[in-house]
Formats: structure tokens, sequence, C-alpha cells
């Protein structure tokens, strides 16, 4: 007899077509069904879905209830946590996840204990990076739904990472709703028999529960018929971490790795990497603000003399994290709802940027030495790169001198002379008071975890660099021209020549805000440049090269199917190279007013490809240009078509053994590899679609996606209006994803800088009012230095008790590195290896200023904690 372990348990999401608010107010009402269940026996567990964002909201609306909350919790009955919301893993950067993880095990640990188990039953598509993250927490099990493919049919399995960590798998192939029909039909036989295919195991696991679903107060009764009317199965109440007790024990359980976004069960909504791109780029750029910028400089400020907030810190995270939730990330909600997250987003992004100027100018504020102007490096490897900056002076001409008295040679891009006399209505009664706010490229090497200071020496004779007008730039890296309509590359270092080397192109979308889908009668454009106005500027810095125009575009999917075009889309590309710099910067302005259509930049190139590459949460990916399942999908029964759209975090690229080209994004996050000679690197700007579902699209011949039988409009999923895209482009001979993300840091991290002036007040919000000085003299302290050019420096932060800092590296490599490197400290400091919730798990070494990396495998994570000696 086979045993089933009947988990009564609720999907919540956080918002979807309906509001966090109204979800929030629904949620508060199920929780007293739930504790009056407990309360009663009724029921004797309940799973409050993986999540602590949902009782995170509940406890500030009735904090009455968290004795009553930490009482079942702590008894075993009411399971919660380990996340802080469900996260789509596909569009969610690893260390997003990690925090992520680390905030939801504190919160519901802090209840009493947090559920150890991987429970993301609905994130459209699993990484293959998600069983180091769980191993890097102690997490063993993990429970799933959607993505496993025809070829890998196995309930229940092991899943490895490319490290070697494993989890044991429930994947929920008939979805977490499945036990609904033991609590609303009696074919209890159909049921267990449809929950107990693909599978030899004796233990199999059924969840009662669903979206938004109250509590089932009839469950005990409904097991009982269950089991009184077949005698194949016996029905138990239980838990998760009670079943994978049981489900280890199973014999030759399949071992499947890689990752898993196939439609073989379920939809799987490719196109949600693009829905939503406005909301996408909002959240990444809070991301990154806060993992590359705040986080470190607030670590860094504490060593001179400034008190680390974790409280602001973990505000700003939380929103963050809302915003990353399943159908959140995705943008596949309401407009209502969308509003909502791109307003959070608003505030918290505020509250990052207002917290990195206060610490940049606190940091600034109490400096010995003659020193005006002050650049900070967050990272943990010494950088040499042009700054692009202004500085305010009275004067127009002005000198940079270094901290060692040498002058630095800088070039102006541009000046604006500013008049800050005192307003009046009547603007003769005003009197003149001018400066000069000069925008400028400077060349600097700034030490790793610190600084340099400026002197600026006004009313002397101008020695920078000069800027001269052209339709040609270049470094030493590229050379690009504009040729009429077209924009021709020149890679420097292997001496290859790309005509026309970027396009856009632009294509209907009668998909919806789940998945793109092409018009019924398409009509796809390849955009080129003609007619443009094009300006640069050439310089030994910095150069750039400014090319705006209009395309001509169908307005809608009418005027698209008559092949029609009547609508001016503008368009402002703007691409920069920089001294010593292999990336090219790609700033595209667009001002959105077609309805329906996908735009997408695409790089042209002499590659050939047969796979792409890309970026993962904590590794690299190599993935078919064709999907082994396009051509026979709807016999095999997929139910949406596995187009070989994929997404990236970071990076994507394209390479042979000659040539290797790559765009670094900064929020976009899907690409296609196009062309009859897969030989076009498609990276999607953003979709326009007016509906929440729509049905019997051409990708997708089913229901629509989200609500069956309602149509939910969605104009403002349209992205009428201004819109900015920002990037970067590397060519080269090879693929390298460590320089790759060392890349996307840099381009991440802004020039971060403050200048300690009275004469415009306003560079800042608040910098018109008075600070006091920091109680520490500004001194240099290179905290940590990373000599490992091979690893990905991921993350730099404090340790969670405020004592030490935390540094998180890893191998994107498939094979080991062997003597990858070493850490120098600027203190004599005990070293810890930590795991992914900054948690102790081996001494490490005591009392050194060096320390040696030791090798990392295939794919591996190291967290190291780094305490000075006092």
């Amino acid at each position: 007899m086979k045993k089933v372990f009947v988990i009564a348990h609720t999907h919540w999401d956080f918002e979807w077509y309906f509001t966090r608010q109204d979800a929030r107010i629904q949620f508060i009402y199920h929780m007293d069904e739930v504790l009056r269940a407990l309360k009663n026996n009724v029921i004797d567990y309940y799973l409050l879905d993986g999540q602590m964002s949902i009782i995170d909201d509940y406890l500030e609306s009735v904090p009455e209830n968290a004795p009553e909350l930490r009482k079942f919790i702590k008894s075993g009955r009411l399971f919660v946590g380990p996340w802080y919301t469900q996260v789509d893993e596909m569009v969610t950067s690893g260390e997003s996840m990690v925090r992520n993880l680390q905030q939801g095990i504190r919160l519901s640990s802090k209840l009493g204990r947090s559920v150890p188990i991987g429970y993301l039953p609905d994130s459209f598509g699993q990484s293959q990076d998600i069983p180091k993250i769980y191993n890097g927490f102690g997490i063993k099990n993990a429970v799933f739904w959607r993505g496993m493919p025809k070829e890998k049919s196995a309930r229940y399995f092991y899943w490895t990472s490319d490290d070697n960590s494993k989890v044991l798998v429930a994947n929920l192939r008939n979805g977490y709703p499945v036990g609904v029909d033991l609590m609303e039909s009696s074919n209890y036989s159909d049921l267990l028999h449809k929950i107990s295919t693909d599978t030899n195991v004796v233990n199999l696991v059924l969840p009662v529960g669903g979206d938004q679903r109250p509590v089932d107060f009839n469950l005990k009764q409904k097991i009982k018929e269950a089991n009184d009317s077949q005698d194949e199965f016996k029905l138990v109440e239980g838990t998760y971490p009670e079943y994978f007790k049981e489900l280890a024990k199973e014999k030759n359980l399949p071992i499947y790795s890689g990752e898993f976004v196939d439609p073989s069960t379920s939809k799987i909504h490719r196109g949600i990497y693009s829905s939503r791109a406005d909301l996408k780029m909002m959240y990444d750029r809070i991301e990154r603000l806060m993992t590359y910028e705040v986080e470190p400089l607030m670590a860094m400020a504490r060593y001179h003399g400034i008190e680390v907030k974790p409280g602001i810190i973990s505000q700003i995270w939380k929103t963050v994290f809302r915003g990353q939730a399943h159908d959140s990330a995705g943008g596949c909600n309401s407009d209502e709802t969308n509003r909502d997250i791109y307003h959070r987003g608003e505030i918290a992004l505020q509250l990052g940027l207002s917290l990195k100027g206060y610490l940049l100018r606190k940091l600034s504020s109490n400096v010995t030495d003659k020193m005006d102007l002050f650049f900070w490096n967050p990272t943990v490897s010494s950088v040499t790169k042009v700054h692009k900056i202004f500085v305010i002076t009275k004067n127009p001409n002005f000198e940079l001198v270094n901290e060692k008295g040498d002058r630095i040679e800088y070039q102006v891009i541009k000046q604006d002379k500013v008049n800050r006399a005192v307003l009046r209505r009547n603007k003769k009664e005003m009197v003149s008071d001018y400066y000069y706010k000069t925008t400028i490229a400077v060349m600097l090497t700034i030490q790793p975890t610190d600084w340099t200071g400026i002197l600026i020496k006004e009313d002397v004779t101008d020695k920078n660099i000069a800027s001269k007008d052209s339709t040609l730039i270049e470094n030493e890296y590229y050379q690009i021209s504009m040729n009429h309509s077209n924009l021709t590359l020149t890679d420097r270092k292997n001496g290859k020549v790309y005509h026309d080397f970027l396009t856009v192109e632009d294509g209907g979308d009668e998909g919806d805000t789940y998945d793109y889908s092409p018009a019924y009668k398409d009509w796809t454009l390849s955009l080129n440049f003609n007619d443009s106005v094009v300006k640069g500027i050439r310089g030994e810095l910095y150069n750039s090269l400014s090319i705006k125009g209009d395309w001509l575009l169908p307005a809608d999917l009418v005027e698209r199917s008559k092949k029609q075009k009547n609508k001016k889309l503008k368009y402002d590309l703007q691409l920069t190279l920089e001294k010593n710099n292999p990336v090219i910067g790609v700033i595209l302005k667009l001002t959105n007013n077609v309805l329906d259509h996908r735009l997408r930049m695409v790089i042209n190139t002499d590659i050939n490809a047969k796979n792409s590459y890309s970026d993962t949460p904590f590794g690299t990916i190599k993935r078919p240009v064709i999907d082994p399942h396009l051509k026979d999908w709807k016999d095999i029964g997929y139910h949406e078509e596995p187009t070989s759209i994929r997404p990236f975090l970071h990076f994507t690229n394209i390479h042979n053994d000659e040539s290797s080209v790559s765009f670094v994004g900064l929020g976009e996050r899907d690409f296609q590899v196009i062309g009859d000679s897969f030989n076009r690197l498609a990276v999607t700007l953003f979709r326009g679609v007016g509906f929440l579902g729509r049905p019997d699209l051409l990708r997708r011949p089913s229901d629509a996606s989200g609500l069956q039988t309602r149509y939910v409009s969605t104009p403002d999923s349209q992205l009428q209006g201004d819109m900015t895209f920002r990037g970067g482009i590397v060519v080269g001979k090879k693929f390298d994803p460590s320089k790759l993300q060392r890349v996307h840091n840099l381009l991440s991290v802004d020039d971060l800088f403050y200048q300690n002036q009275d004469i415009d007040k306003f560079t800042m919000r608040v910098q018109y009012f008075r600070i006091n000085k920091n109680i520490e003299t500004l001194v240099h302290k290179s905290l940590v230095d990373i000599k490992a050019d091979d690893l990905v420096k991921s993350s730099f932060t404090s340790t969670t008790d405020g004592t030490g800092l935390v540094v998180r590296l890893y191998n994107p490599f498939k094979n080991t590195l062997k003597n990858p490197g070493s850490i120098s400290l600027y203190d004599n400091c005990n070293i810890k290896i930590l795991d992914l919730n900054n948690q102790v798990i081996e001494n490490g070494v005591d009392n050194v200023k060096e320390y040696e990396l030791s090798s990392f495998g295939p794919s591996e994570i190291k967290t190291f904690g780094i305490y000075p000696i006092k």
C-alpha cells in the first residue's frame, strides 16, 4: 500500500490582478480561520506558502496575534519560511535571492522556526543554481511545479548543481492545487492514481490548497472517506519535513541537473522575461545600487566612524523582494497593481540614493589635507577607469591636483555658466552671481575599498584635454563610425570590421503580459539610422557618438496587418568609448507611441552560433540556439511553443574559436540568437501589450493565462512614453564570464564622488542643510584587496552582527580553479568560512593580513567572514 502525505496549505499571491492591499485584507481574515482550525484541532498542520512577506504585513496589522502564531510555529504545526517572497528565479539575481532567504529565515526563526524546505511551487522556471543556493542555507529538500522537460518526467528525484550541491525534489507535476479534487470530488481513486504516475515510490505527496484558498475545515473527514473508498493508498495528514524523511529512504531515485524551463506539464511563460520592462529596469537599478554601492559604502563607512544602519538596509531590500515576487517580477498583473509596484520601487530608490549621497558627504567632511573632490571605490579590487563627473567652480578655468601635488589631466565634455542670483519677480532686479558647472572626464586609479582626493585650483591657465567634434570615435580597442545609415565597428585587437554592426528590429506582439507572441498578420521591420542627426565628441579620455532620428512604424496591429507605417518613434542612441576600456557604452532613449509591438536591439556578428551563453544567479549556462522541441512541441503535448527566447541577468554572449561578442545589460532580461546563420544577437528592449491574458496565441494556442473567462485590459503595459535603456557591448577574441561580470559591476557603479563646496547647495537634495563633520579624520584604509581575476566578486558587505565584513566569491567556470588568488587586508584579521546565511561553518585562519585562496571547484561559491582584531 502506498502512503500519501496530505499537506494542507494555501498559495498566497502577494499581488496579481488584485492589489497587495486586496490580498492583505483577505489574509488577515484568512489567518483567523487558520488559527481557529489549529486551536480546535480541525487540522493538524498548515503551510503558509513558504514566504514571510504576507506574515510581515499581517503582524504589522494584527500584532496582538503574534503570541498565538509563535505558539503554533514552535510546536511544529504551523509552517513558515524560508523565503521572504517567492521569487521568479529566471529574472532575479543571485545576491537578491540570498538576501531574500536571509530575511525570510531571520523573520521566521524569530517566530519559532523556519521550515527547511526550498518551497517555490509556482515560479515560471527553475534556475540551475537553486540547489547550491539552497545548500548554502542548509536546505536539502525542495518543492516546485513548473519547467520539467519531457525527458525528465520523474515526480521525485535528486537535483544537482555544477558544484555537486544536491537537493531532494518533490515535483508537483499536477500543480500545487491538485488536492482541491480531494475536497470537491468523491472520485478519490482517479485522483490518487493521477498523482502516482511517473514514479515507483511508495511515499507520495498530495498538497491540498490553492490560490488564496480558505481553510478546508472538513479535511479530516475527506481523508477518511478517501481511505474507506479504496485499499491501494493510505492518506495521512502530514508535513513536508516529515514527508521528505520518508522520501529519502526510497531507492534508485533519478538524478537530474540543469535548469528546467520547459512547458511540459504547464505553461512556463518565457515572455515574462521582457514583460513590463519599466518595472524590471527599476528594480534592477535598486538591486545594483544596494549590492554594488550602498552596502559596500556602509561597510567601509563603519571603519571611518560611521555606524551601520541595518534597519534602513532591510527596509529597502524588503521593497526589492516584494517587487521580485512571483507575478510582481513578471509584470503579469493589473495596471493598478503594477502602478503600486512601480511606486514602491520609486520610494526605495529614493531611500537608497539618499543613503548613498549622505555617506559620500559624511565621509568627505573631515579632511586635514587641502582636498575638494573625493572619489570612492566600493569594490574589493583596484580600479583604474575614466570617471565622468561634474565640478562646481567660480572660474571657468581650473586645475586638478592629486594628493601627491601632481597635476592631473582631464577632458572637458561640457561647461555651463549658471546664475545663482537671488530670485526676484522682476528679473531686472536680480543681481547676477555666476558660477560654472563643468562636466569632465578624468582617469584615476583607486585602491580597493578606498578613496582618492583631488584639490581644485581655480583661476589658472586652462590646460585640460580638448574635446573635438567628430562623427568617428575610437580608443585602444575600437573605432566606430557612421556612414549614411549604417554603423561600422572596427575591432582594433582582432583586425575585424563589422559593417552595420548595430540595428534595431521591430515586430508585432499579439501576446499578453505573460507571453510574447507574433501578430497573426505580422510585419517585422529591420531599422537602421537613416536620415539621423549625428554628432560626436572625440577626446583622449572620453568619446561619444550621438545619433538622433525617427523610425516610421505601424501604429498598431491593424496598420501592421496592412503593412502601413504612420507613426514616428523618436530615438536617441549614444555610443561611448573611454580610454583603456574594452566596453562600448550604449544608451538608447526612446519615446514609444506605438501599440502591440516588440523592439529589440540587434548586434550583427560574423559568428555562426550553435549555442548561446549567459549568466545565471551564480554561474554561467550554455544553451542551444534552437530548442530541442521546437518542431515537435505540439505532438508531445507542450503547453506553448518553446521558442528560444532566453533569460539573462547580467550578460549574454555568442562566440567561436576566433571571436566573442557580448551584451552586458542593466535591466534588460531576455535575448535570442537569430538570423539564417544564427549570427545575430537580439536583446529585447521592451514589448508593449494591452491585456493581462489573451486566448489562442500563435505561440500558446490555449486558454488565456491568468484569468480564463475574463479579459483584463492593461493599457499601461503598452509602455507609452519615454524610456531609457543602458548597457555595454564587448567584442574580442575570447569569452570570459568573470571579466563580463566585472564589466557589469563597473557599469553598475556610478562615479562615486563628492565635492566639498558651498557655491551650489543643490547638487544633492539635502545639501542645503549643514551637517557636522565626521568624528574621524579621513585616512586611507584599503580594507580588503582581492587579487583573483578568474573569480567573480559577488558581494561585499557587513556581517550580520556588524563586527566584520563579508566577501562572497564564486567560480563562473565549469572547471576547477587551482590557486585562484589571494586576499590582502588592512588590519590583522580572523577569517571564517560562512554559509550563505552568514553563519560560520569553518574556522579558517586567525590573525593574518594575507590569505591565500584555496581551489574553487566548478561553479563553487565561497563566502568569507573577515573580522578585524582590535
